[in-house]
């Protein structure tokens, strides 16, 4: 046992003395001076600027619409028969009046002649009806005549009878005459009485026949159909030898000078045309199609958002280089609007979301919320952003370099602030590496 304790005595010496080595050490760091933080080093990123140069500007609205036509037409058979000619053609250009399908006319022809043969015979029948009213009115004075001498032989009758001259048959055969020639006169009185109705009756059978002439004649003509104006032909739904029923689509086609462009509007900029329309200022777009230029005018608004649109559609009429233009075709609009005072035109990289710029003062940034206007064509042919700020004044720093920490106050260094671009040189340079600057390196 006694040999034992030495053992662990010197084992425990070297922990003793690491413990009061680690003691030591943390003694002396909690009570020795600290020392000093190196100086923080604040960066700073380089940036293209421009010079804010108001003024004023166009702006103009890029917007993308299909071509339809308001007069897209569908002529169908209006009459029964079979299919004799053909003319038309898909994507024809045909002139107001020119045939386009003939329908064989023989079932027209024969229904025509139908309902003339009955004009004729109806005429006939009116003719005799006035002769008849004529010939009952002469035949009533003869036969009132012919009462009043039956009327005189009545009573002379009489008088023979009273003197004892004549008998009672003689006094009732000439009643008996009487009484015939008066009713004769009756029925005479009703048959010119009722001659009018009978004469309404023929003259409306008449009129009712010549309308069926007249309708014959139609369907004749609609034997051939032909165009409705200067058109162009998209659908042919027929051939010779087939047998044309009523309502049957054959030709479909659409006014060429009647051509309109569908266009979806920006929510934003709908009150602003909503208002300049109720103005009636003219509202020009031009598009491109095949090389030529399409020049339309906004000419209304649809009222109403159609399913799956996000926003509502205007309606530009062609005005020039459209006839050539087919339907559904898609066409990119440069809608022009009116002149904005005080306005900046700005390269799109300067815009940060939709309404933020920044501006560079003592080296260091400012956001500035701006109007947005729409887009600028620069002379040399570059699309800039149009915007309004009431505090942007000519000869300010603005930046064109998209920044992923831009802040405001964020030191940056303009490069070239010395000759600083306008927005339209600005939009035609690279954006630089985003690497930053140590302020030391300055």
């Amino acid at each position: 046992m006694s040999r034992v304790m030495p053992r662990v005595g010197r084992a425990l010496i070297p922990v003793l003395i690491l413990a009061l080595s680690v003691a030591g050490f943390m003694i002396l760091r909690a009570t020795g001076p600290e020392a000093p933080a190196p100086a923080g080093e604040e960066r700073s990123w380089p940036v293209r600027g421009f010079v804010a140069e108001p003024g004023t500007h166009r702006p103009s609205v890029m917007l993308y619409g299909r071509s339809g036509s308001a007069s897209d037409a569908t002529l169908r058979a209006a009459v029964q028969g079979d299919v004799g000619t053909v003319s038309a053609r898909i994507g024809q250009h045909v002139e107001q009046g020119d045939l386009l399908v003939r329908i064989d006319p023989a079932d027209a022809r024969l229904a025509l002649r139908q309902a003339e043969a009955e004009v004729r015979e109806l005429e006939g029948a009116l003719e005799s009806e006035e002769l008849r009213a004529r010939y009952d009115r002469e035949a009533l004075i003869r036969e009132r005549e012919m009462r009043d001498i039956a009327r005189r032989g009545l009573d002379r009758a009489r008088n023979l009878r009273e003197r004892d001259m004549g008998s009672d048959r003689d006094v009732d055969d000439a009643r008996e005459r009487l009484e015939q020639a008066e009713l004769t006169v009756q029925n005479r009185e009703e048959a010119i009485a009722d001659a009018p109705m009978r004469i309404a009756g023929a003259e409306a059978r008449l009129d009712r026949a010549r309308a069926a002439v007249e309708q014959a004649e139609l369907d004749l003509e609609r034997t051939e159909i032909r165009a409705p104006f200067d058109a162009r032909v998209t659908a042919v739904r027929t051939s010779p030898g087939e047998r044309a029923r009523v309502g049957d689509e054959l030709v479909r086609l659409f006014d060429v000078d009647d051509v309109e462009i569908r266009a979806g509007l920006p929510v934003s900029l709908e009150p602003r045309l909503e208002a300049l329309l109720a103005e009636g200022r003219t509202l020009e777009a031009s598009a491109r199609n095949g090389g030529r230029e399409i020049t339309s005018e906004l000419v209304r608004i649809e009222g109403e958002t159609r399913p799956g649109a996000s926003a509502s559609h205007g309606v530009f009429a062609i005005r020039e280089g459209g006839r050539s233009l087919g339907l559904n075709r898609f066409l990119e609009l440069d809608l022009r609007l009116p002149e904005e005072d005080d306005s900046l035109a700005v390269p799109f990289e300067a815009l940060y979301g939709r309404d933020t710029m920044f501006r560079v003062i003592d080296g260091r940034l400012q956001s500035l919320k701006v109007e947005r206007l729409g887009e600028y064509r620069s002379e040399a042919g570059d699309t800039l952003a149009l915007v309004r700020n009431p505090d942007l004044s000519a000869g300010d720093v603005l930046i064109a370099t998209r920044l992923p920490n831009a802040v405001d106050g964020l030191r940056v260094e303009v490069e070239d602030d010395e000759d600083l671009p306008t927005a339209a040189e600005a939009v035609r340079e690279g954006d630089p590496d985003l690497q930053p600057q140590d302020a030391g390196d300055e």
